[in-house]
């Protein structure tokens, strides 16, 4: 698989959703909003087929933004640094 372009996202889940759910507007959303819209792209990860490799994906590029996998970046930050201890 290319990490260029990987065909799972034609499967994914999220594609159904706008993609300010998984990226936020980050200076425009409170605390409150911002935890609400994260655990809502968390279910609609938690059901899709490609979760996997969309985390693999995320993980491997070290994707700094949104949700992937249904991880948030700090989320996926702390697990490399898991993996590297």
């Amino acid at each position: 698989m290319s990490v260029t372009e990987p065909t799972w996202r034609e499967e994914a889940s999220c594609l159904d959703y706008p993609g300010v759910l998984f990226f936020g507007l980050e200076d425009s959303e409170s605390t409150a909003e911002r935890r609400g819209r994260e655990e809502q792209a968390k279910r609609i990860c938690s059901s899709c087929s490609v979760r996997g490799e969309c985390l693999e994906y995320a993980l491997s590029v070290r994707e700094p933004y949104g949700i992937w996998g249904g991880l948030t970046e700090l989320e996926r930050r702390a697990r490399l640094r898991s993996k590297l201890r």
